[in-house]
């Protein structure tokens, strides 16, 4: 089953151009953030070693803890299931997806 999608086009004003380089421009900032917070993480972890619990002045101040998580692996799934088993189970949704043309 296969849905056509149909793509309309519209000139954005100046207004919504105005928003658009926010949004690039803060998507920017948040990625340069992000990337130092995981660099200040990485190096509380190398400070923690295989403690789970990390203080400050003897208090409390962050967990790094086990956590174990199932999942359902679909690949494996439709390499051992019947096809149509599968296509009893599978439910399609529709969606739209964000994106800045050009962005990686």
């Amino acid at each position: 089953m296969s849905t056509e999608i149909n793509m309309e086009m519209v000139d954005l004003d100046q207004e919504a151009q105005a928003f658009l380089n926010a949004y690039i421009e803060a998507k920017a900032k948040v990625k340069e953030w992000s990337e130092k917070a995981d660099l200040a993480s990485e190096q509380v972890k190398a400070a923690m070693g295989r403690s789970e619990i990390g203080l400050v002045n003897g208090r409390e101040a962050v967990r790094w803890v086990t956590v174990e998580t199932h999942r359902i692996d679909t690949k494996r799934i439709r390499e051992e299931l019947p096809a149509d088993l599968i296509a009893k189970l599978e439910r399609t949704t529709i969606s739209r997806r964000f994106t800045i043309v050009g962005e990686e």
